[in-house]
């Protein structure tokens, strides 16, 4: 059993879709109705995001991840992460290979590579006041103009709010180095760039994409970091074409 909050929808094979840390499960909502005649789509809110619960203590992602398909009653899935979503998917994909089938890397993480995404000196000065004043609802907002500056509707701007606490504490998950071992890698893999996300994230994708033998890399040029919110259509139709 888990104890985190997962569902399920449609029919085939399974894929589990794990999110980015400024949001939740519920990021899928878009792309979910493209797949679910397809693929049997199962979601979760990662610890301490959405309607699962807060970390006590250290905990690793990757038997998280393992804790929900057996709860799904699923052997092996393949395995959708975005950003962070992607750095769990890698991790999965290398200490429990025989439950990933596949991996589908958009606008992903890299556990074990320096990645520092640095805003406008207006948005750094802003950004350590509230961090200062402990203002997560400011916080929110910094992080919706960097990481969706397409444009933010409701939906979008509660998601971020809602996980604000979550997204900007400090983390006590086992978060396994993995950014010299992408060679170790056998499952088929895509990595999934959007052209106007950060460009920091980009050239990790591109290095994603060398580093694991036989990736695949697709671009979804009208896409921000909320890759599956901004194109979810073309984002299903790329999944489905590589599954």
């Amino acid at each position: 059993m888990t104890d985190l909050w997962y569902d399920e929808t449609g029919s085939g094979m399974p894929v589990v879709l794990l999110h980015e840390s400024v949001v939740d499960s519920r990021i899928w909502d878009r792309f979910l109705p493209h797949v679910r005649n397809h693929l049997r789509a199962i979601r979760y809110d990662q610890r301490g995001y959405g309607r699962s619960p807060k970390w006590d203590g250290p905990y690793s992602l990757v038997d998280d991840l393992v804790s929900v398909l057996d709860a799904a009653g699923v052997e092996q899935a393949a395995v959708v992460g975005t950003s962070r979503g992607g750095n769990i998917a890698i991790q999965a994909a290398l200490e429990r290979p025989e439950r990933v089938s596949a991996l589908v890397l958009a606008v992903s993480g890299l556990a074990g590579h320096p990645l520092q995404i640095e805003g406008t000196p207006d948005q750094e000065e802003r950004w350590e006041a509230a961090d200062a004043a402990g203002d997560m609802a400011a916080l929110a907002e910094i992080d919706l103009e960097i990481w969706a500056p397409m444009g933010v509707d409701a939906e979008l701007r509660a998601m971020f709010l809602e996980n604000a606490e979550a997204s900007n504490t400090p983390d006590p998950a086992e978060d396994v180095p993995s950014a010299s071992r992408l060679g170790e890698i056998t499952a088929p893999t895509l990595v999934v760039t959007a052209g106007r996300d950060v460009p920091q994230i980009n050239e990790l994708g591109v290095l994603i994409a060398r580093g694991i033998p036989g990736a695949q890399h697709a671009v979804i040029e009208e896409a921000d970091h909320m890759i599956q919110w901004r194109a979810p259509q073309e984002f299903a139709q790329l999944v489905l074409d590589f599954l």
